[in-house]
């Protein structure tokens, strides 16, 4: 009978083997991390876009005026009752890790026109996104400067 060699630990190759992956997956984190800021401006400018959309088409299907605020990091989609004479909100989105800015809040009307013509610019470390409004109701996202 022939005596086998009880082994302990791990051998080299078993090693470098473990480490290795590890480097890869911290590397891959850190990709993550530097690509999220850019992923938060993308993702609040299409929430805002999407905002500004979901305005006009309620505004078109309701038959009342429908606006979109921005105060501080929230995006406020709200409509008019005639009945008390202002505003209500209906929902409010909060759009984290970006500075919003806007110049006016667009009102949506029933014909599909909007008033207000704004421009909303959202920035951070990473960029800066300008989302304009004309008046027909076209919404256009451009990369700013």
């Amino acid at each position: 009978m022939k005596a086998t060699k009880k082994r302990n630990g791990f051998s080299l190759l078993e090693t470098t083997f473990v480490l290795c992956v590890m480097a890869m997956l911290l590397l891959l984190g850190f990709s993550f991390k530097n690509n999220n800021k850019k992923y938060q401006l993308d993702q609040a400018a299409e929430k805002i876009c999407s905002e500004l959309t979901l305005a006009r088409f309620r505004s078109i299907h309701r038959q009342v005026p429908m606006k979109v605020s921005f105060v501080q990091n929230f995006c406020l989609l709200e409509e008019y009752d005639s009945e008390k004479a202002n505003w209500i909100t209906r929902t409010r989105q909060l759009l984290e890790g970006v500075e919003i800015s806007a110049n006016n809040s667009p009102v949506f009307y029933p014909q599909g026109t909007v008033s207000n013509l704004a421009t909303v610019k959202v920035k951070n470390e990473s960029g800066l996104r300008l989302i304009t409004i004309a008046i027909t109701g076209r919404i256009k996202i451009s990369e700013g400067d």
